[in-house]
């Protein structure tokens, strides 16, 4: 099965929510500063997605934009994916260690992304919506990326990973890209301070 163009393009943009916790973990060293950068731009979004259907400018311009790449829901009224991962990023980074929400965060961004592309491309064993191949490439992506944060330990970090894939499979109501990371940093909070 070939991807559209337009979901092509969705993912790049979703992969490129990278941006939050790679700048987090190289640039921002203070953790209220980037809990303030985010929040500031979290609300923008909102602000942004609320005047956008009771402006008819705003919203002329965003269909001429954005149209293509947005999901149905995203064009009736609800808040959009960007502005959902802004929010997930505003509460990891204040719930979570600086090595916890970065790695939530890219299972989020990178995790998320992979078993899209990969159960629209080869996915034939379906689960609900999703299938076994999507949620095995995001799985697996999961793992390797949290191979760079060896300050959490391999099970946390195994089990941060299969919180976000199965997070990812499940058809809940709210947005994954807020569930993802609040879920699978989560999961290596309680474990890291179950083994102290």
């Amino acid at each position: 099965m070939l991807l559209r163009t337009e979901e092509i393009k969705r993912k790049i943009i979703h992969l490129g929510n990278s941006v939050i916790p790679l700048s987090y973990y190289f640039f921002v060293e203070d953790r209220m500063m980037m809990i303030w950068i985010l929040f500031s731009i979290t609300i923008c979004f909102v602000t942004v997605d609320y005047f956008r259907f009771r402006i008819g400018w705003i919203q002329k311009w965003f269909r001429i934009f954005f149209s293509s790449m947005l999901r149905k829901h995203e064009l009736e009224g609800k808040l959009t994916g960007a502005t959902w991962a802004f929010i997930g990023g505003t509460i990891s980074v204040f719930l979570f260690e600086k090595d916890i929400a970065v790695l939530a965060l890219l299972f989020m961004s990178v995790g998320d992304t992979v078993a899209a592309l990969i159960g629209q491309r080869y996915g034939k064993i379906k689960i609900g919506e999703k299938s076994l191949e999507g949620f095995t490439g995001g799985f697996i992506s999961c793992i390797l990326i949290s191979i760079f944060f060896p300050s959490i330990i391999w099970i946390n970090r195994i089990s941060g990973s299969l919180a976000a894939s199965l997070i990812e499979l499940s058809p809940l109501p709210i947005d994954d890209n807020l569930m993802i990371p609040i879920v699978s940093g989560g999961v290596m909070a309680l474990f890291r301070g179950a083994s102290l």
